[in-house]
């Protein structure tokens, strides 16, 4: 096999290790690619807004100069606060309900045999076919109609049941469950419901695991909904009033970059701390649906 001498390691370098080395170069400037924006967030909402308009822009920060101000400042003149509780309201509300639900009509799919199952589980997986963007109107109008509108309900009620996705998820992970377990329960007495919580949900909590992390996300990061069934600044989201922050027509006066980069990184938190809890789960999350059933 051939080799190639290799000055800077003083061994001999094979072709396999070379490929490797070029891999490892590849990822890592993939990696430093994608974590820019993160950084140049951070460090723009640091500094002072008289150095975010220097040209050429500096990559470094400068570590003297760095501060709490323009956190502070956007605290102090907007709601965030209430951004944020709206945000975290409407996240978890909606991540409970639909493991719930999601979790009962998976196990209804996967393991109750009852007429039509199949007939009607592919007529509404058919429904994930159609954009979602199309049902915003008439939705729109419903909301509307009840007197929800710039409510929590109007934030709250709209796939409140997380959907076919949720209820498709979970159905794919409760096939890979023993059957065995539901038969001896029955056997012993026990109602479908007792079945479903007392022998399938502890089972099946890795799925409800990952299917929370991947509804609370949606949730928190929902921007096109909740600005067009809101309109009070109280109402609002936390995306959706930083997103504000750029139109001086809506906040009345112009707000500093600095500032908007605070925003963007104070909404960022959340999801970077669930990320770096629960990355394991994410992997999973994409093979769950490749579960033969």
């Amino acid at each position: 096999m051939t080799t190639y001498p290799s000055k800077q390691f003083g061994t001999r370098l094979k072709p396999s290790n070379l490929l490797t080395l070029f891999a490892y170069a590849i990822i890592t400037l993939w990696a430093l690619l994608a974590l820019f924006p993160i950084y140049w967030m951070i460090k723009n909402s640091l500094e002072p807004n008289q150095l975010l308009s220097v040209w050429p822009p500096r990559i470094l920060p400068r570590w003297d100069a760095l501060t709490l101000h323009n956190y502070q400042a956007l605290w102090e003149r907007f709601p965030i606060p209430r951004w944020f509780f709206n945000s975290m309201m409407v996240g978890v509300a909606r991540t409970i309900s639909a493991v719930f639900f999601g979790s009962l009509a998976g196990y209804a799919f996967a393991k109750l045999r009852f007429y039509g199952r199949e007939t009607i589980f592919w007529i509404l997986m058919a429904v994930l076919m159609i954009p979602s963007f199309i049902l915003i109107i008439p939705q729109y109008q419903i909301i509307r109609s009840f007197g929800w509108y710039d409510t929590f309900w109007a934030l709250l009620i709209p796939n409140f049941t997380g959907g076919v996705w949720a209820m498709f998820l979970m159905r794919q992970f409760m096939h890979a469950l023993p059957s065995e377990l539901i038969e001896s329960a029955r056997i012993d007495g026990a109602g479908e419901f007792t079945i479903f919580w007392r022998v399938i949900a502890p089972l099946a909590k890795p799925g409800m695991a990952v299917l929370a992390i991947f509804q609370f996300i949606g949730n928190w990061n929902n921007f096109i909904w909740p600005l067009v069934v809101t309109s009070s600044k109280e109402m609002r989201t936390l995306p959706v009033g930083l997103s504000l922050l750029t139109s001086p027509k809506d906040t009345g006066q112009v707000v500093p970059v600095g500032e908007i980069m605070a925003g963007a990184a104070f909404a960022a938190i959340p999801m970077i701390i669930i990320f770096l809890f629960f990355q394991r789960y994410f992997l999973r999350g994409i093979t769950v649906g490749a579960v033969k059933g």
